[in-house]
């Protein structure tokens, strides 16, 4: 078994400027008014398509962030289709052999549980590894 922290690292190189500019000449087809582009006009246009609403302007910038967390915050974010998700699957992962060190790896929550809340989760998780193990002996696929 291991415990890691939850974490997160943005893997796109940001140049929010630009970005937001790229925003505005997306978000100006719709409105045929691409000869209204100056040097700050996506200021006040972005802030325009926010208030009324038109949201799927902003869907044409993307950045790729790489969240490690528990099962419970993913879900929590994928419900939200604003975004696109990709998780890694535990249909296709088989945590009981070498590529994963022949162990599961938990979200690490000593800092949200007192001692004996502590010893009791860390129980369980031990538990929940060696039964996926023997699972997966019996000829259970992941």
């Amino acid at each position: 078994m291991k415990l890691i922290k939850q974490n997160y690292k943005i893997l796109t190189k940001i140049n929010s400027k630009q970005l937001l500019k790229d925003i505005e000449l997306c978000g100006r087809t719709a409105y045929k008014s691409e000869n209204k582009i100056t040097n700050l006009s996506y200021i006040n246009f972005i802030k325009m398509i926010i208030k009324k609403n038109h949201l799927s302007v902003i869907e044409h910038e993307k950045i790729t962030i790489k969240f490690i967390v528990d099962r419970g915050i993913s879900h929590e974010l994928v419900r939200h289709r604003l975004a696109s998700f990709t998780q890694e699957s535990t249909r296709y992962c088989n945590y009981s052999n070498d590529k994963f060190g022949n162990s599961i790896t938990f979200i690490d929550l000593t800092d949200f549980l007192d001692v004996n809340q502590y010893s009791i989760w860390k129980n369980s998780l031990l538990l929940a590894e060696i039964s996926y193990k023997n699972m997966i002996k019996a000829g259970v696929k992941p």
